[in-house]
């Protein structure tokens, strides 16, 4: 299943992220891990890194994934004409597993057994300074997730841009579960009331999840759920040991998890296993927002009409039918 990690920049969804990542290793669940957050924080949580070649924003990363999620599928007229939205039609190839070949050359290793694979937007560089924006980075990533298959033994894990900025595009409707984190501070519960309206807003409020972070008492708990109107699914503590640890250098590993984070970390893939929305309402819903995008007056010059690229007769398979295995 898909799960995003949302919230106020420095709230610790990073770190909460690599924590539901090792808890899900230690659980021997195969994962596929996105960083789509410019700080690209979760490399140095997991102890690998990524060379810049290798980020799905590179330009030669992007056109071969975009080639392979095309495959046969005659709406996309070419892969330069994908835009975040555009949605999976028949003919499309999908990502059905961390080990799918469409991978094996992408990101690092996080774990072999099983399998774990952190693949990294990327953020900007020297020659993108003062003329791109990074939600243009984020597209491709956009459309892994559309092309990507995953139900109870594959997950997603997808530590997020900060604050509201999955609501730019199509991040939003990508996942089955979404964790948004919340400090006992004024600053963060804002963002979440705001994260939450637009969530409503958009038809995804049902798969919004609210952790509380950095909980050091009864009386920052109460102050999440009185300033935000809504109870946590689960909160976690103040983790000095932890802040410690990434002083030194030292990652998150496995022998973090005793069993009260476990039973935490539990709660949240519990959550994401049973999601309000399905592949095909997601689908729909994904639709319904390219042909928003599509009257963009930049998308009409730059890409022309790309209406087309909705396939009214596709139907999201199911990994049982297909098989984990790419």
């Amino acid at each position: 299943m898909k799960f995003a990690f949302v919230g106020k920049g420095g709230s610790g969804k990073s770190t909460i992220s690599a924590l539901f990542v090792k808890y899900l290793e230690k659980s021997n669940k195969n994962t596929l891990v996105v960083d789509a957050d410019i700080n690209m924080n979760l490399a140095g949580l997991l102890d690998v890194s990524i060379e810049p070649g290798k980020f799905l924003s590179h330009p030669d990363v992007a056109r071969a994934l975009r080639s392979y999620f095309r495959g046969t599928n005659r709406r996309i007229k070419d892969v330069s004409l994908y835009l975040p939205t555009t949605p999976a039609g028949t003919g499309s190839n999908l990502v059905k597993s961390v080990e799918d070949p469409a991978l094996a050359k992408l990101g690092s290793t996080v774990s072999r057994d099983p399998q774990i694979r952190l693949l990294t937007v990327g953020t900007y560089d020297s020659k993108g300074i003062g003329e791109t924006c990074y939600h243009s980075h984020l597209f491709v990533a956009e459309n892994l997730l559309s092309h990507t298959l995953s139900e109870s033994e594959f997950h997603v894990v997808c530590d997020m841009v900060a604050g509201t900025d999955a609501f730019a595009y199509s991040m939003h409707l990508q996942f089955d579960g979404i964790f948004l984190i919340a400090e006992p501070s004024p600053e963060s519960v804002e963002v979440c009331k705001l994260y939450l309206d637009l969530a409503k807003e958009s038809g995804v409020a049902d798969l919004v999840h609210v952790v509380g972070n950095k909980i050091q008492d009864q009386e920052d708990l109460e102050y999440v759920v009185k300033a935000i109107g809504k109870a946590p699914l689960q909160w976690f503590p103040a983790l000095p040991a932890l802040k410690k640890a990434r002083q030194q250098g030292r990652p998150i590993d496995c022998l973090m998890i005793d069993q009260v984070m476990e039973e935490r970390l539990s709660t949240i893939e519990a959550a994401g296993l049973n999601p309000r929305l399905s592949n095909q309402d997601r689908v729909r819903l994904l639709e319904k927002l390219h042909l928003k995008l599509n009257r963009k007056q930049w998308v009409q010059s730059g890409y022309g009409d790309v209406s087309g690229q909705i396939d009214p007769y596709f139907e999201f398979p199911s990994l049982q039918g297909l098989g984990s295995r790419g």
